[in-house]
C-alpha cells in the first residue's frame, strides 16, 4: 500500500517507522530545511534521536507531491497547524484517497475536534478515519507491542487503515465511534493533569487507582453526552490511552500537573516545563464549556477545574471525588 505522512515530527517519524514495514512510504514538510536535514541524516535528533527513517522513505517540502497517487493520507500535524493544512490538502486530495486522523484536541480557534476540521475544509469528503491507543512516539518506534483503534464511520475505510497499520506486534480495534474517540484522546490530557497532581502529593497508589476508576466512570459518561458511545471508553483508545497518559511522566500534561503541584500557579508551572502551553488546559477550558452549555456536571471536569482556576486544593478534590464514586 501508499502511504503519505504529513508531519515529521517524533509521531510522523514513529509512524514512518513501524508502516514502511509493509507499505510505500512519503513523507511530508512544510519546512524546506527540516527536509534537507532529514535526507541527510535520515534522524530527526531534536524529538526522535536514535530513530533512522528506512532509506526508500521519500520526503517531500511540496504537498500535492507528497499525496500523489497515494492510497492512505496519515495526518500527524500538531492541532494548532490542522486547520491549515487541511485546507491546503482540500486543493489536492482525491475522493478515492483516505484522510487517516493521529491528531488529538480540540482546535483553540474554531473549536473542533479534527474529523469536524476535515469535513469543514473538504466539504462533501467522507473517506475519514482516525487512529488512536497507548503509543508514545518512541515507544512506537521501538516496535513495543501495543494497540490502536481504528476509528471511521465507513468499515472499508477502517479496514483498509487496519491492514496498512496492524502486525504481529500491533493489535487493531475497529469501531464507527470515531467522534467518541476524538472526545476521549481529548480529555486523557485533562486527566493526565490531575494524576499528574497526585503523584506531586505522593498520593498512594491505590489511592490514584481508585480514582482512575472514577474518571472511567466519568469517561463514559462525557461520551454519551457530547455524541460518542459509552462502549468506547473501554477500548485502546480510552482506557488504553488514559493508564498509558495518565501514569508516565513521559506525558507533558503529568508533569505539568506534577509541576503544578509543587508551585504557585499555572504560570509557574508552565515555566518548569519550558512551554508556554500543554494540551490538557485548552481541552479542559473546551470540554468544560460544551458540558455547561448542555447543563451537565461531569464531578471530576469541575474538581480540576476549580483547583487550576479557583484555588480549590488537590486533596479536597481528591476526596470528595473518591466519595463521590460511592
Amino acid at each position: 500500500m501508499n502511504i503519505s505522512i504529513l508531519g515529521t515530527g517524533a509521531y510522523g517519524i514513529a509512524l514512518a517507522t513501524v508502516l514502511g514495514n509493509k507499505n510505500s512510504v512519503r513523507m511530508w514538510t512544510k519546512f524546506s530545511e527540516e527536509r534537507e536535514a532529514l535526507l541527510e541524516l535520515r534522524e530527526n535528533k531534536k524529538l526522535l534521536p536514535g530513530i533512522k527513517l528506512k532509506d526508500d522513505v521519500q520526503i517531500f517540502a511540496n504537498l500535492e507531491e507528497a499525496i500523489k497517487d497515494t492510497d492512505i493520507i496519515y495526518l500527524a500535524i500538531p492541532m494548532n497547524a490542522l486547520d491549515s493544512v487541511v485546507l491546503e490538502l482540500s486543493r489536492y486530495v482525491k475522493n478515492n484517497q483516505i484522510l487517516c486522523i493521529t491528531s488529538k484536541g480540540i482546535d483553540e480557534k474554531t473549536g473542533l475536534f479534527p474529523s469536524q476540521i476535515i469535513e469543514k475544509n473538504i466539504p462533501n469528503f467522507s473517506n475519514i478515519a482516525m487512529i488512536s491507543g497507548p503509543s508514545f512516539a518512541m515507544e512506537l518506534a521501538s516496535f513495543a507491542p501495543t494497540g490502536f483503534v481504528v476509528a471511521s464511520k465507513d468499515e472499508k475505510v477502517a479496514d483498509k487503515v487496519k491492514q496498512s497499520i496492524s502486525s504481529q506486534k500491533i493489535s487493531v480495534e475497529l469501531t464507527d465511534d470515531i467522534l467518541g474517540v476524538q472526545i476521549l484522546a481529548t480529555i486523557k490530557n485533562i486527566y493526565a493533569i490531575f494524576l499528574g497532581m497526585l503523584s506531586g502529593i505522593n498520593a498512594y497508589e491505590s489511592t490514584k487507582a481508585s480514582i482512575l476508576k472514577c474518571i472511567i466512570n466519568d469517561c463514559r459518561e462525557i461520551l454519551e453526552c457530547l455524541g460518542g458511545k459509552r462502549e468506547s471508553a473501554y477500548s485502546f483508545a480510552g482506557l488504553g490511552d488514559l493508564l498509558l497518559t495518565c501514569m508516565s511522566n513521559k506525558s507533558r500534561n503529568f508533569s505539568f500537573g506534577y509541576n503544578f503541584s509543587k508551585c504557585n500557579g499555572i504560570k509557574e508551572a508552565l515555566d518548569m516545563l519550558g512551554t508556554k502551553t500543554v494540551e490538557g488546559l485548552y481541552s479542559l477550558e473546551a470540554i468544560n464549556k460544551m458540558l455547561k452549555e448542555k447543563n451537565i456536571e461531569i464531578a471530576s471536569i469541575n474538581y480540576i477545574y476549580e483547583i487550576l482556576y479557583n484555588n480549590l486544593s488537590i486533596e479536597s478534590a481528591l476526596i470528595n471525588l473518591n466519595k463521590g464514586s460511592n
